[in-house]
């Protein structure tokens, strides 16, 4: 992070860790020990990789707004002993392409000059994610312990592998000066005189070998970023305050100490959780409550706790609407049925009995759905509550707890008061057979329907011919006649006698015809219909008035009856430690982006980049990933002012893997003066000679 100079001394530089709190570490060697300590303390002593990045901010006059990322090279193999996995380098590979592949991020190809360029991990890599080159530069360290009679001449000429924005050779500290501490101010002037000795680097053309070149490069390609992804910024900058202001309205300002301050923050918070919880069952839209949605999620936007109720009071006894009870009933089961209950009375006359010997089984199975339905819309309710007390109480699990408990209590208890009414209604609709429903005493309430239904149409009158005075033949005809109506009448009389044995017999077995037994089905099928009817209006109201709006009427008073007592409060107000750490946080990235956004909107220079590029067509551009920590070296610019959440960091992993830091000489931004020696963008910046002593 750059610091005025006007505010600060020449050479006055900081480190704050991200873990560490808000302690500052001046003694940079103090901060070397500290990477090592976190290193191990997160993936271990034994060379172990793990995802998850050392965030360093350093505050100083001579280094420029930019977020530097330090990332381990691709590891194929496991070290044998170590902690590191057979995915390591699955891992590794997923790990850069999650940095390198945000637009706005500069790509530093980090190769070895005594390494072959085409088997370059870092240059494969880099052609992935940016095949046109517009982002990405090669770094050729170890340019200086290459074989005798060898060079990197073609390599930096990009006669091997060409590359758009060209390599630049460097010549870094040796692991011998690291551990002697030699300065870096000390190093940048011993690389200076050795390119300029060397027999060969001499003679290459400007921009090719030395920090300062790189520094160069950066700085150009920095430029051309800010104007291309500026409006894209100051969007995201915008976006990110109103998202972190919103959660730090909804954390508050802490926990007061005051007594009746704490009543009043927890008689608002109960007051938000039964409106919540109220609003949502009715479907109510209520604006002031809408910032706790945020920490339901979509599960808690893309769910009503009404809807749900609702749907399942409409599925109550649905299955039953269309079944017809008789339909698995035969004429002989109901004929067999009316006899069995006329007992030794007088035939012909059916008893009551018969009705409901047939209908009470039927009537029986309603009564398991009405009991579920109550446990069904119970759970909805208490699953409602969860998320209502989880998106409320967040800053206060104990009362988070305290108040989820007393929701269910009282949940339970009309619930039960719910299923005992429910059960006594249902019991009336079996236990009592009567209707008085105008369909079915219109249809079947009495027999006249059935007798109208059987009565057969009368015979038409028969029509009288003249009689005629017989001739001969008609006399022979006759004679035949009569002979054959005796031999009939012989053999008639002898059936006769046989089929009426039969029909007593039959009257004996069976005294109800079809029409009767027809009559009794619709009436069985009629009645239960109405049953089913009744019992779908009735029990849903039952359960929405002695469950879903008892509880919401004795919520709120049980509730603030409860909790409001001193000795209560103070226990349950407490915040846990992550929500005091995020706290600080939120105000933290709120300050750095407030700076941010006063830098964009007052800086001449960057007022005028902006305007040039809002003027412009910006050119399409995906999303930058979310970035769990990455491989390849890469300088990501942070517009002036960070991008992110956070101030500017330097993620390393461990110190000496990945590419070398572009040195701190002057910051990236000191190499390339606007006239008259002041920087373009830090007007107050002047050129320091060193970060690390």
């Amino acid at each position: 992070v750059h610091l005025n100079t006007q505010e600060y001394a020449e050479n006055e530089a900081w480190a704050v860790f991200d873990k560490v709190g808000d302690k500052k570490f001046t003694n940079f060697n103090d901060v070397r020990d500290e990477i090592e300590r976190q290193t191990d303390q997160v993936a271990g002593s034994n060379k172990g990789i793990v995802n998850d990045p050392i965030i360093l901010t350093i505050y100083a006059t001579g280094a420029p707004d930019l977020t530097l990322i330090d990332l381990p090279g691709i590891t194929r193999v496991p070290v044998k002993g170590s902690d590191q996995k057979d995915d390591v380098e699955k891992v590794t590979r997923d790990m850069t392409l999650h940095y390198i592949n945000d637009p706005r991020t500069i790509v530093l190809a980090v190769l070895p000059a005594n390494q072959d360029m085409s088997v370059s991990d870092s240059l494969q890599l880099a052609r992935q994610v940016d095949p046109q080159g517009l982002r990405s530069i090669g770094v050729i360290t170890k340019i200086d312990i290459m074989d005798q009679g060898t060079d990197a001449a073609t390599m930096l000429r990009g006669e091997d592998v060409p590359l758009r924005l060209g390599y630049v050779g460097v010549k870094m500290r040796s692991q011998q000066d690291i551990v002697n501490k030699k300065p870096v101010k000390d190093s940048l002037k011993d690389e200076k005189d050795w390119f300029e000795n060397h027999r060969v680097y001499s003679k290459l053309p400007p921009g090719l070998v030395g920090t300062p070149v790189l520094i160069d490069k950066l700085t150009q390609i920095l430029f051309k970023h800010i104007r291309r992804f500026l409006p894209e910024i100051k969007k995201e900058i915008n976006e990110k305050r109103r998202s972190v202001q919103d959660r730090l309205d909804e954390l508050g300002e802490g926990v007061p100490l005051d007594t009746a301050e704490r009543v009043q923050v927890m008689w608002t918070l109960v007051t938000d959780y039964c409106e919540m919880f109220k609003n949502t069952i009715r479907g109510k839209y209520d604006r002031k409550l809408q910032r706790y949605w945020v920490n339901l999620g979509s599960q808690g936007q893309n769910s009503s706790g009404g809807n749900k109720i609702r749907t399942i009071m409409n599925d109550f006894l649905v299955d039953f609407c269309e079944t017809k009870i008789t339909s698995n009933m035969s004429d002989d089961d109901i004929d067999r049925a009316i006899r069995l209950h006329e007992g030794d009375s007088l035939p012909g006359f059916p008893s009551p009995d018969t009705f409901e010997f047939l209908a009470l089984p039927h009537l029986q199975q309603l009564s398991i759905p009405s009991v579920e339905c109550v446990h069904d819309v119970s759970s909805a309710l208490d699953i409602l509550a969860q998320r209502m007390a989880h998106a409320v109480f967040r800053r206060f699990p104990r009362m988070a707890e305290a108040v989820l408990t007393m929701t269910q209590n009282i949940i339970q208890e009309q619930k039960d008061e719910a299923r005992r009414i429910v059960e006594e209604q249902v019991a009336c609709y079996i236990g009592y057979l009567f209707t008085n429903d105008p369909d079915y005493l219109t249809q079947h309430g009495s027999m006249e329907p059935m007798y109208k239904n059987q009565q057969p149409p009368k015979p038409a009158p028969p029509v009288e011919e003249e009689k005629k005075e017989p001739g001969m033949m008609e006399k022979g005809f006759e004679k035949v006649k009569d002979g054959s109506k005796q031999a009939y009448q012989t053999v008639s009389s002898t059936v006769g006698s046989m089929l009426k044995k039969n029909e007593a017999q039959e009257r004996r077995q069976a005294r109800y015809s079809g029409p009767f037994v027809a009559e009794i089905r619709k009436r069985l099928d009629s009645y239960f219909e109405v049953t089913v009817r009744n019992i779908r209006d009735s029990v849903p109201k039952a359960i929405g008035f002695y469950l879903v709006r008892a509880v919401q009427d004795k919520l709120q008073f049980a509730l603030l009856s409860e909790l409001n007592k001193p000795d209560k409060l103070s226990e349950m107000l407490g915040e846990p430690p992550h929500i005091v750490e995020e706290r600080r946080t939120l105000h933290n990235q709120l300050q750095v982006l407030q700076k941010a956004s006063a830098v964009l909107t007052r800086d001449p220079t960057l007022a005028a980049i902006a305007f040039e590029a809002e003027e412009e067509e910006p050119p399409p551009s995906k999303p930058p990933p979310k970035a769990p920590a990455g491989y390849a070296p890469a300088a990501a610019p942070a517009a002036p002012a960070p991008v992110v959440s956070k101030a500017p960091v330097s993620t390393a992993p461990r110190p000496g893997l990945g590419a070398p830091t572009p040195a701190p000489k002057s910051g990236i931004f000191g190499a390339s003066p606007a006239p008259g020696g002041r920087n373009p963008l830090f007007d107050d910046t002047k050129r320091g000679d060193k970060l690390f002593d």
